[in-house]
């Protein structure tokens, strides 16, 4: 009886972490361009796919998106590359896990524009997105400061 009981709590144990590790896992999402913001910003339109959609899932896209996906054309026809390179997140599992979570510092280098919030229904569900200003300048010296993203200098 008592092996059944120990069985029991472990493998609650198991899917309790498994849960929690869930929630940390970066949503599905789009990003495009959405013009340019002030000096050192950058303007994203994100859109991410699921029922219902926190705005610290919103701000995490748009920062994951600028990081390692970069932007399509924008409304100025204006593409933005990706500032990591394409190995940057694998290479840096640690840092990234912990900078991503979902209360993660990623969150200080995003902010919603009020107003911009659009819901869509899709076959497979819904998208929310709404406009997020991305302070790139800044992002980039704590990615920098992490060695995920090497120094603007660097290459001279």
């Amino acid at each position: 009886m008592k092996k059944i009981i120990s069985m029991t709590f472990l493998l609650l144990a198991f899917f309790m972490g498994a849960m929690a590790k869930s929630g940390d896992k970066m949503p599905k999402y789009d990003i495009t361009g959405a013009g340019s913001g002030t000096e050192g910003t950058i303007l994203v339109k994100v859109y991410v796919y699921a029922k219902s959609v926190k705005d610290e899932e919103l701000k995490r896209a748009a920062v994951h998106g600028v990081v390692f996906r970069g932007c399509t054309g924008n409304q100025s026809g204006a593409r933005q590359p990706a500032m990591a390179p394409i190995t940057a997140e694998t290479d840096n599992a640690t840092f990234c896990e912990a900078f991503f979570a979902a209360d993660g510092p990623c969150q200080n280098f995003a902010s919603i524009i009020a107003g911009s919030y659009d819901r869509v229904k899709t076959q497979k569900g819904y998208k929310s997105g709404a406009i997020v200003q991305v302070d790139k300048a800044s992002l980039r010296k704590e990615l920098e400061k992490a060695g995920v993203v090497r120094t603007l200098s660097s290459g001279f």
